[in-house]
């Protein structure tokens, strides 16, 4: 394939910003053109404002102009996210023709031209973010500065502390110490420790909002998998719910209508009263299945989230009323 000439131009340029004075036979043969088409391209790069200096004599050629540098490119965050994600995408097995290495070289070149700033947070985007093995967008409804700040956050083990708005309920503050980013199903993942429930926790970044930084740092578990979280049993979908209710039950009561591979147990310190009390976690497709192991369970239980579940719960109570005494009053 012959590359286009305005490839070759940029290629031109990025030879001459690697320094010293390139001949023209030099330029000729890495740009596979000849030596006018050479003098032609450098008057290109003059006329868009770049300084190329000719360098007469045996060793003449063409440089950049002394102490000129390249602006940094003037992206927004927003901007510059979309040009090194649409690389990263490009470079998953099976999404085109552009090699590994050309999608690393890329990445390189674009973040070398960034504000220093911004390409902080680039660079904790690219060392943070998990690709499932699938081919995915991702990231379509995901916020630029969500991303962002919750990539240089997990990188630099710094807590934080977001709304968090569930599927069906009112959003809520949480607390969190971030240890990854997974993209899975064109949606967008952070996992991390959330400190109020003390557990680990999966977030959707599309229901992320009011991220903040606060102070300090934490440790990182030696069993640190963000993907494994996300794709394991308990693995977030568009459809399902996140359910959390505390019950106050023995394990064993609780795992024989709950089991690992569906729900997550953890005891609860702190709980007002008496008892064993202890935190179900799951996602599930429909409220009714949790309202009704929650009544076989039959055992005292508070629901956390969501709000939906309330509902759910008080609709199998007039049914089992109903059930049991058909002419009663379910009020």
């Amino acid at each position: 394939m012959v590359a286009r000439p305005t490839a070759r131009v940029l290629t031109l340029l990025e030879l001459l910003q690697s320094g010293g004075t390139r001949t023209a036979a030099e330029l000729a043969e890495r740009l596979n053109v000849d030596g006018r088409t050479v003098r032609r391209y450098v008057e290109h790069l003059r006329d868009l404002g770049i300084p190329v200096d000719s360098a007469r004599g045996r060793y003449g050629g063409y440089r950049l102009a002394r102490h000129y540098r390249m602006p940094p490119l003037m992206l927004t965050d927003e901007e510059a996210l979309a040009v090194v994600w649409g690389l990263l995408l490009t470079g998953r097995p099976g999404s085109g023709p552009a090699s590994i290495g050309d999608v690393e070289a890329a990445t390189s070149k674009v973040r070398r031209v960034l504000p220093p700033a911004l390409a902080r947070q680039i660079d904790a985007v690219v060392e943070t973010v998990n690709f499932t093995g699938e081919r995915t967008a991702g990231g379509e409804e995901a916020s630029a500065r969500v991303l962002l700040g919750l990539a240089q956050a997990a990188r630099d083990r710094r807590p934080i502390a977001f709304d968090y708005l569930p599927r069906d309920g009112r959003a809520r503050s949480r607390t969190v110490h971030p240890h990854g980013i997974v993209a899975l199903h064109g949606l967008l993942y952070l996992t991390g420790h959330d400190v109020g429930r003390r557990a680990e926790r999966t977030f959707r970044l599309d229901r992320i909002a009011g991220l903040r930084l606060l102070e300090g740092t934490f440790e990182v578990p030696d069993d640190l998998n963000p993907v494994r979280r996300v794709v394991g049993p308990l693995a977030p979908g568009p459809g399902r719910h996140e359910v959390s209710v505390l019950v106050d039950a023995d394990a064993p009561q609780v795992r024989a209508l709950f089991p690992e591979t569906l729900a997550s147990v953890e005891p609860v310190a702190g709980v007002a009263g008496e008892g064993h009390w202890l935190r179900i976690f799951v996602r599930a497709e429909r409220l009714e299945w949790v309202a009704g192991r929650l009544a076989a369970l039959d055992r005292p239980f508070v629901i956390e989230e969501p709000e939906a579940l309330h509902e759910v719960v008080a609709a199998l109570r007039q049914k089992l009323i109903a059930a049991v005494d058909p002419g009663g009053d379910p009020g």
